[in-house]
């Protein structure tokens, strides 16, 4: 019980596309500054869609780049409740690497990861590192995120 709420430090998230606010979305330099910090503080999800909720407000739907810049978030604050190292992301795959001491529920990584229609192999049992390849469902970003926060959920029950 008490593992499962041991934040680890955030893990480092690497997509394949960019993932920024653009001078064309956030023209302001002082406004996109101060949403860089916001979101490199944000510690839950709920604060990531807070901010995301204000850039549609301020500036409109968010271009693609602006979401990639989210979606790093989510995986980084979800990523450090699990125990992640790495998270890369590239095309309709991902690999997911976790600390050496972080002990992972794989049956609820697995039930959360089977649920968005992901295909798990393990690639190293120590550290734990898992290939991840989309199947179908949404795209892999928006899944891994929906796969990541339900195993979160799971792991504090």
């Amino acid at each position: 019980r008490g593992e499962g709420s041991r934040t680890f430090p955030a893990p480092e998230v690497v997509l394949d596309q960019a993932a920024h606010l653009s001078d064309a979305y956030v023209p302001d330099e002082a406004v996109k500054l101060e949403l860089y910090r916001r979101l490199a503080r944000a510690a839950t999800p709920s604060e990531i869609e807070t901010i995301r909720e204000e850039l549609r407000d301020r500036f409109g739907p968010l271009p693609e780049d602006a979401q990639r810049l989210l979606l790093v978030s989510e995986l980084r604050v979800l990523g450090a409740r699990l125990g992640l190292e790495t998270v890369l992301v590239k095309g309709d795959e991902a690999r997911l690497t976790f600390a050496r001491d972080a002990n992972p529920r794989l049956a609820g990584l697995t039930a959360a990861l089977d649920a968005v229609q992901f295909e798990a192999d393990v690639r190293r049992a120590a550290p734990l590192s898992l290939r991840l390849r989309r199947l179908g469902g949404e795209a892999i970003g928006p899944g891994l995120v929906r796969a990541l926060a339900a195993a979160v959920a799971d792991t504090h029950l």
